[in-house]
């Protein structure tokens, strides 16, 4: 029984520590909101957005949602991003409103990296995020450099 609530409190200390991320002010990089290419049919989805940051918790995610990010000038931004995958997969893409891919990454275990791109002034660019029956959560923050 004690093994189990040690698992439980565990669990949930670990679920809380990847909203934990603070919100940080980017001088030149604007974002806007979460973006769904159709509606999510989890019942249990939940997602916040800030300034730097978006994330999202699901059990069952099949879809594409995506940020709009604009910047007012040239600038190199800092990537950082933490997935969950509990069931399927999920991919991370970052690409220019032409569909020139950034980046692009397919996840079916947990990870926590960054990376880093360049984003153009008075470009519109999409961090998009795609489920494939997926179950998990996501994190990505938007850093200057």
């Amino acid at each position: 029984m004690q093994k189990l609530l040690l698992l439980i409190a565990f669990l949930i200390l670990s679920s809380f520590s990847l909203f934990a991320q603070s919100d940080v002010k980017n001088a030149h990089i604007q974002a806007h909101g979460t973006h769904f290419t159709q509606p999510v049919k989890d019942k249990k989805w939940r997602n916040e957005n800030g300034r730097s940051f978006t994330k999202a918790k699901y059990t069952e995610y099949d879809g594409e949602t995506f940020v709009k990010i604009n910047t007012s000038k040239d600038i190199a931004v800092v990537l950082k991003y933490e997935i969950k995958v509990g069931k399927g997969e999920l991919e991370m893409v970052v690409a220019d409103s032409q569909d020139k891919v950034l980046f692009q990454k397919t996840f079916s275990e947990d990870v926590k990296n960054e990376t880093e791109v360049s984003f153009q002034k008075d470009q519109e660019y999409r961090i998009k995020f795609i489920g494939k029956q997926t179950g998990g959560s996501y994190f990505c923050q938007w850093i200057e450099k």
